[in-house]
Parts: structure tokens; sequence; C-alpha cells
């Protein structure tokens, strides 16, 4: 028996054909949300999280105070966060990353 919407096998929890690494289901667009972050904590607000906002946006511009080299690099992780975080599939990973090491390190415990 297949359940719609699976996205990995019950059995051995391999990725089944085609499994997205993104949700499907998304309230924002990462890519608007990442275009946002050229001024840092913009794409953090239109995610609708204003303290996450405001801590990017301070830790941004100090960073970029301190070394401009650190700055950059914080900025691009700050779009990134905006971007990806709670839109990646964290079990299409775990999958992945099961399947790379070939072992049973992450499959859960057996019943």
């Amino acid at each position: 028996m297949v359940v719609a919407n699976a996205r990995f096998c019950k059995e051995c929890g391999a990725p089944l054909a085609g499994s997205p690494m993104l949700m499907r289901d998304l309230t924002w667009q990462p890519l608007l949300a990442a275009a946002l972050s050229l001024l840092p904590g913009l794409g953090h607000l239109y995610r609708h999280r204003p303290l996450a906002a405001l801590a990017w946006f301070v830790g941004v511009l100090l960073a970029y105070s301190i070394a401009q080299p650190f700055g950059f690099i914080l900025h691009l992780v700050c779009a990134g966060n905006a971007a990806l975080s709670g839109a990646l599939s964290e079990d299409a990973i775990v999958a992945r990353l099961r399947q790379r090491r070939g072992s049973s390190r992450y499959a859960p415990p057996p019943a």
C-alpha cells in the first residue's frame, strides 16, 4: 500500500523518487526573503520574525564595523537563514545523510 504524499519508504527509510528538499506548503517565498535581506533583517521581518530581524540587523552592522569580510559573510548567512530556515525538509536531509554514510546511526531504534 502506498500512502499519498509519502516521501520515504516505510520499511527501509529510503527517499522515494522525486523527494523534494524544500517543503511545498510554505507561507512565504524563500527567494523574496533572501532578496529582502539585502538590508539585513528585512527578510526576517517579511517572515514575521521581528526579534530575529532586529538581532540580524544589529549583528551584521556590528560585524561590518569590526571587519568588512566578516560582515559580508554574516550578511550572506543572514540572507540564507531568512530564506531557508523552516523551508528545508529535515526528513529529506536526514535520509540523505543516512544514505551517504550507509549506517543505521540515524535510523530509529528497532521496536
